[in-house]
């Protein structure tokens, strides 16, 4: 071995892989510690709320949503602005019978990021050192991806990856776990955008509704498990009275009810358009196989009506 070589990289033996210690949570099986996870979910799904009742139960200690957490500092970057929380955190500590004093160890900026610029990146990792003095953070949460993507394209590859690589700096550099909050497309319900940005991620979360409730579902855990669905409820808190006399009534995530495993929806799971299902109706009708453009051209033919074999030509 040459003794003047000095590796940059430590290559780890399958011995030592298997003495690395087991994955920790910040929130047992929803959020894994020093990963990269988004949150998505369409207008109204109470993404906001279930961030901020994740980065309050972290900085209090408490359980979030029946689930373990680690606690320790977390950073909000709100870029919708401050004063939007100010009256949801009030809410939450007097749902959850806290004084706000003893919040002291989460920090938020009042403002969007923009993660496209490597100095405001830089900048805000430096700032979020100094705030704590060095100390450990465990979460670091981005709301919303949009507001903090500059003049990016979410729909090009190239700029989600910078926004994803950005985002993994702040990752190593502070040793956190970091949540993108985001949205979904009008008319679907998956990520918004390039596909670069789940494909990076460790852990993926739906909010959204059902019958029930409002529903928080983990569609991806790289090193956990997937399928977790917890069903809550919006309550909310009276904060007084406005100076028009109406109270002042501001809506608080609240865990009333089940946290269950399941598997993808039927409609998450099977395909659902005309083509699609006339692609697959095609199969079981051709026991003998038949060659791709056959295929098409049936499926075309049977979506034409309405699903149903075609006439056969005289």
């Amino acid at each position: 071995m040459d003794e003047g070589f000095h590796p940059r990289n430590r290559l780890l033996t399958v011995e030592q892989i298997m003495a690395l210690p087991p994955a920790d949570w910040v929130v047992k099986s929803l959020v894994p510690a020093d990963a990269i996870g988004v949150l998505y979910g369409k207008p109204g799904a109470g993404k906001t709320f279930f961030a901020l009742s994740v980065v309050l139960s972290i900085a209090h200690g408490l359980t979030c949503f029946g689930r373990k957490t680690v606690k320790g500092n977390a950073v909000i970057v709100s870029g919708e602005g401050g004063r939007g929380l100010q009256n949801r955190t009030k809410a939450w500590h007097q749902h959850h019978g806290l004084p706000v004093a003893e919040c002291g160890n989460v920090r938020i900026l009042p403002h969007a990021c923009n993660m496209m610029d490597a100095d405001a990146v830089e900048h805000l990792i430096q700032d979020i050192h100094h705030h704590f003095d060095g100390q450990r953070i465990e979460l670091v949460v981005f709301d919303t991806l949009s507001r903090c993507f500059g003049d990016g394209d979410e729909n090009r590859q190239g700029d989600m990856a910078r926004f994803v690589e950005a985002v993994e700096l702040v990752r190593r550099a502070l040793g956190c776990t970091v949540l993108v909050v985001h949205h979904t497309p009008k008319e679907a319900d998956e990520l918004r955008g390039s596909s670069v940005l789940e494909g990076a991620c460790d852990f993926v979360l739906r909010a959204g509704k059902t019958s029930l409730g409002m529903e928080l579902f983990v569609r991806k855990m790289k090193d956990g498990r997937d399928g977790l669905s917890i069903t809550y409820q919006m309550g909310s808190a009276c904060l007084g009275i406005d100076g028009d006399g109406e109270a002042m009534n501001v809506p608080v995530a609240v865990l009333e009810g089940t946290i269950s495993e399941r598997p993808a929806s039927a409609d998450e799971a099977s395909p659902t358009g005309k083509n699609q299902q006339a692609l697959l109706s095609v199969l079981g009708d051709f026991e003998m196989g038949l060659t791709e453009a056959e295929w098409r051209q049936q499926a075309k033919d049977r979506s034409a009506f309405g699903g149903a074999k075609p006439p056969a030509s005289n």
